[in-house]
């Protein structure tokens, strides 16, 4: 009786343990793994982890860069880091970027570029010139237009017409008209169809969502119907009942939009290669507003998108339960053959003692 007693002691943890670790298993713990954060630990998250990284050792290369190359929009992020977190720039870095700021912000200078930047997208110096002089014209139907009349007289000049560019502005033109009849319903896909124009553009549309839009675009346009542009309505051009994709990832840039802006919803696009990172970001801008940008530049796109995910409770019980499973196992089968070496140890000496004797 009491060496099974014994043996049952001896058992139970490992039992319970064992039961534990079924009953967990059969919830399925390992289908959904990973749950979304909610918008306050994203923040909390990102914050941290900038906090430990942003320092004056790791500014200064990067501003004398950028001061190097006059890129000012860069310079801006970066100047804007230092003062969030307190680095005290050298004067003298701060007097040069102050000179060139100073340079191009004349009221002749400013005023050139602006025209040039409304003229070509590609021409905008900082993003506060893109969000006065280029966005305000690229969202308007007028905006869509132009990128048919760059498609016609690439084609007029025998060069390689963009489809994508002219498949978005195709797009952007149908969502108008779809707006005025509708009464707004499809303007989250006309201000995506703006976002991912000018992304295309300004060369921030990554290689793999550029092929993805290409794929969504050109299945989405009646490119046979492109004759009857001028004589039927834009939106007879389109097939909304392919949109469904490219409306999601438009959902989500005007979620980034409204979160930060449209030029920084356009730079933003660089980190982007699908949809599903689409929603990702609108998620961190949802959480971080207009610090967006510098957590990118500060902690790079797999770090922050990891933020905006966590393992669930549930998995991280069944990692545990499987842990201590098989610790209990190792323990116990460690213990047993200690008994058993023990047991023969003994033996051996009580042989030894009485053939002494």
């Amino acid at each position: 009786m009491m060496r099974a007693c014994d043996l049952v002691l001896r058992l139970l943890p490992f039992g319970l343990t064992l039961v534990a670790a079924i009953w967990i298993g059969l919830q399925s713990p390992f289908t959904t793994p990973m749950v979304q954060r909610r918008a306050a630990q994203i923040e909390a998250t990102l914050t941290r982890a900038m906090a430990a990284r942003v320092t004056l050792a790791w500014l200064l290369p990067r501003v004398q860069e950028a001061l190097l190359a006059e890129d000012l929009i860069r310079l801006d992020l970066l100047v804007g880091l230092a003062n969030d977190h307190g680095v005290v720039l050298p004067r003298s870095l701060v007097e040069d970027i102050a000179a060139l700021d100073a340079a191009r912000s004349g009221l002749l200078a400013r005023t050139a570029a602006c025209g040039a930047c409304a003229v070509d997208i590609t021409a905008c110096e900082t993003l506060a010139q893109l969000g006065v002089c280029a966005i305000p014209f690229e969202l308007t139907p007028a905006g869509d237009v132009n990128a048919l009349r760059r498609a016609g007289l690439a084609y007029a000049g025998g060069e390689d017409v963009d489809r994508l560019d002219l498949g978005l502005g195709l797009v952007g033109l149908g969502a108008t008209g779809a707006v005025l009849v509708s009464g707004g319903s499809s303007y989250t896909l006309k201000a995506g169809a703006s976002v991912l124009r000018m992304a295309r553009r300004l060369g921030t549309l990554t290689p793999a969502l550029a092929a993805r839009l290409t794929t969504l675009v050109g299945d989405a346009v009646r490119w046979d119907r492109l004759g009857d542009l001028g004589r039927a309505p834009p939106s007879a051009l389109i097939d909304s009942a392919k949109l469904g994709e490219l409306g999601q990832i438009g959902g989500s840039l005007r979620q980034v939009a409204q979160q930060t802006s449209v030029a920084q919803a356009v730079g933003l696009m660089r980190h982007v290669d699908s949809a599903g990172d689409a929603a990702r970001l609108a998620r961190v801008s949802t959480a971080m507003g207009p610090r967006t940008r510098g957590a990118f530049e500060v902690l790079g796109k797999a770090r922050v998108m990891r933020a905006t995910a966590r393992l669930s409770n549930l998995a991280i019980g069944a990692i545990a339960a499987v842990y201590l499973l098989a610790l209990q196992l190792l323990v116990f089968a460690g213990q047993q053959t200690c008994n058993i070496a023990l047991r023969g140890a003994r033996r051996h000496l009580g042989r030894r003692r009485r053939a002494a004797i």
